[in-house]
């Protein structure tokens, strides 16, 4: 079954971190024992937002694809989904761009960006994090890079995005937008997550929710196993959101997941713990991977 992962931080562990590829949680060795054709690695742009080397670090990251041993696909997609490890690349954090639309064509030019969170957990150029709680849209140069974004096919993610830019990209972005790694506001209250409203307009414009396999925010206390993820699986499938939901782990991004599931090796646990819940396996097959293939292929009509 193909499978797709929707978000990971393993080329700023190696281009940054300077970990050894062999030490990280994403290996090619693991995601071909877990069957994932498409592995999304993110340029991260860093703990410090505009205060840091956010343009450097992604160069940096850039630099160290090839460490990872997985082959990234940075022109059109195949026609059918990869049936061995290949990588798409996107950029968690705008502020990589220096309020620079030469920098977003940069980075477009040197690696195919199929996804921009367009914020991390700093204000930037371009907009408000969740974790600040400013009641604030979309900057002028956020609303540029958006009309950009959408003519290069290129979708906005939300995933770490404050509430009033949610609602500015859903009414301004002609790419549906998507959550690359969030999971239910109303089952773990923390802002990383998404409310039943903004998981309704995504599923509403056919966009896409990548579970994170973040233990803290699956439940309150940090304290997840899988049940927890299929919980959140069911409650957007409850709302008819089963063609919109795939994955997004966070590996290499997080400190603590569900036991069963601290790998890529482990992706089929989690369409197992579906199966027994009575999954069809169409269903299946499209949150393994499907549905993010669906999004991607879209963006390269534009």
């Amino acid at each position: 079954m193909f499978i797709a992962d929707g978000h990971c931080d393993t080329l700023y562990e190696i281009g940054i971190c300077h970990t050894a590829p062999e030490k990280c949680v994403v290996t090619r060795e693991r995601l071909k024992a877990g069957g994932v054709g498409i592995q999304t690695f993110a340029l991260f742009a860093g703990i410090h937002g505009t205060q840091g080397t956010p343009y450097q670090d992604g160069l940096d990251m850039i630099a160290a694809i090839p460490k990872t041993g997985v082959e990234m696909l940075n022109g059109d997609l195949p026609e059918n989904p990869p049936e061995t490890p290949k990588g798409i690349i996107s950029c968690e954090g705008g502020e990589m761009f220096e309020g620079s639309m030469n920098r977003f064509y940069e980075f477009m030019e040197k690696v195919r960006l199929r996804m921009v969170a367009l914020t991390w957990n700093f204000e930037n150029e371009i907009g408000y994090p969740a974790v600040g709680g400013e009641n604030k849209g979309l900057k002028p140069f956020g609303f540029e890079l958006v009309r950009a974004m959408d003519a290069a096919g290129v979708r906005a993610d939300v995933s770490h995005l404050n509430e009033r830019g949610f609602w500015d990209l859903m009414e301004k972005a002609e790419l549906p937008p998507i959550a690359s790694h969030s999971d239910c506001r109303w089952l773990c209250d923390v802002p990383r997550n998404l409310t039943k409203e903004q998981v309704r307009a995504i599923i509403d414009r056919k966009g896409f929710i990548g579970i994170n396999f973040f233990a803290k925010f699956l439940r309150a206390d940090g304290v997840a196993t899988m049940d927890d993820v299929v919980r959140h699986i069911d409650a957007i499938c409850e709302m008819g959101g089963e063609h919109v939901l795939g994955f997004g782990s966070d590996f290499d991004g997080i400190s603590v997941w569900p036991e069963g599931l601290g790998n890529p090796a482990d992706f089929p646990n989690v369409l197992e713990a579906l199966r027994r819940r009575g999954y069809p396996e169409q269903t299946l097959r499209d949150i393994a991977g499907l549905n993010m293939w669906r999004v991607l292929k879209e963006g390269e009509k534009k």
